[in-house]
């Protein structure tokens, strides 16, 4: 699913369907609420009569609600109303499953969520798939009036996101060309649409759709850290999926040509040296005893020094196979998200050396690092942003069901 750039849009002319301008309106006041009519026509070029039309419409239909008054202009006139997305009009189910585990959450429109379970991992794709539905089924006794518009999949690995084909998923140890969509449907047995797509890919869509930034990045790489080493990639707005739907593997980055084997054939891969298992296994292997990766975070972040030291050599891998990633996408933002952002002041410091070390001051110093600015999971987030998205994009003129 793409995200509209409203920085790029220019009204629709009379050719073109009404709903294309009721689109471009909608997307300002999400992404700009709470907003008025003025600024929404000084944002799209909008005639003032028609956005007030096209409001008016929006706000017969529910989907927007206007609440409250800005301050009058020094120059006088009436004061400008508030308009808002309304959060009861559509509501979206979110799924994200993990080798550690599989999340379900209910969101309203705005993606505010209004309920969350943790579901423990299955072995078998068929077992996995009848406990996420016996929750789905659970939670969706939260919707109350509220209609739900689909539900949202984050899956791991190489997917055909169209039936939900986990094409190689090493991660979950279900081997290669699983239908997880066609075992999730019957499941669930439910009149509704879902829609799939690579979890790494969805944290990079959260992040844009309700990350909390200073300026709405355009170009972001989002590396998501945690079992394998995955990322999602947005260019101009919009996810970058690649021919064959296998864009932003780059924890397949070889960092060592005769390094430890990876599970994608290759040796030495920056997933060998930097997901959450190669960080665990180094502290072990250092006398260090712990359960989780999120105990190890917490005992770096008390000043424990093999625990910050094993977690700087992580940081300091990630910053060398992000080099080839800063010069093949360019991106304004790169956001890391996993358990390790939480000792950031640690990770930051040694990422940023290690590119100071090997990477051009002239990329460097218009790039932006930064861990996740979201508090949720942030692929169960951007499963759930999967549906919303739905009801900003534009129709396809001419393709039934196809939306840019």
């Amino acid at each position: 699913m793409k995200k509209m750039d409203i920085r790029r849009l220019a009204p629709a002319d009379h050719r073109v369907l009404r709903d294309m301008n009721e689109v471009m309106v909608l997307n300002v006041i999400r992404e700009n609420q709470p907003t008025s009519r003025i600024d929404i026509a000084t944002v799209t070029g909008l005639e003032g009569s028609t956005v007030s039309r096209i409001v008016s419409r929006l706000l017969a239909d529910g989907l927007v609600r206007e609440e409250g008054l800005a301050e009058a202009s020094p120059r006088g006139g009436r004061k400008k109303r508030f308009l808002l997305i309304n959060p009861r009009k559509a509501l979206a189910l979110g799924v994200d499953l993990r080798p550690g585990g599989y999340g379900v959450a209910l969101s309203d429109f705005t993606g505010r969520i209004i309920r969350s379970v943790d579901v423990p991992p299955a072995g078998d794709p068929r077992e996995a798939a009848a406990a996420i539905a016996r929750v789905v089924r659970r939670v969706l006794k939260y919707s109350g009036d509220g209609k739900v518009e689909g539900i949202g999949v984050g899956l791991i690995g190489l997917i055909e996101p169209g039936e939900g084909r986990m094409l190689a998923a090493e991660g979950l140890g279900w081997g290669d060309d699983v239908p997880f969509g066609a075992y999730l449907r019957k499941a669930l047995g439910l009149e509704l649409p879902i829609y799939f797509q690579n979890g790494a890919w969805l944290s990079a869509l959260a992040e844009i759709w309700f990350g909390r930034h200073a300026r709405s990045p355009r170009n972001l790489v989002f590396l998501d850290i945690e079992e394998g080493i995955g990322a999602g990639i947005i260019i101009r707005g919009q996810l970058y999926h690649g021919a064959y739907h296998g864009a932003g593997e780059f924890g397949h980055i070889s960092l060592d040509p005769d390094g430890p084997p990876c599970s994608c054939n290759g040796r030495g891969c920056l997933e060998v040296y930097a997901s959450d298992p190669a960080t665990l296994r180094r502290y072990r292997q250092r006398g260090g005893e712990v359960d989780s990766i999120g105990e190890l975070v917490a005992r770096a972040m008390h000043g424990e020094p093999t625990a910050a030291e094993v977690l700087t050599e992580t940081a300091t891998y990630l910053g060398r196979g992000l080099i080839p990633v800063i010069y093949s996408v360019n991106p304004e933002v790169i956001v890391l998200g996993g358990a390790i952002t939480r000792a950031w002041e640690v990770v930051h410091q040694a990422i940023t050396a290690e590119l100071s070390r090997r990477a051009s001051h002239f990329y460097l110093n218009r790039l932006s690092l930064m861990p996740t600015t979201l508090s949720a999971r942030p692929s169960l987030l951007g499963a759930v942003a999967l549906v919303l998205a739905r009801s900003f994009a534009v129709p396809v003129i001419g393709a039934m069901g196809d939306y840019e």
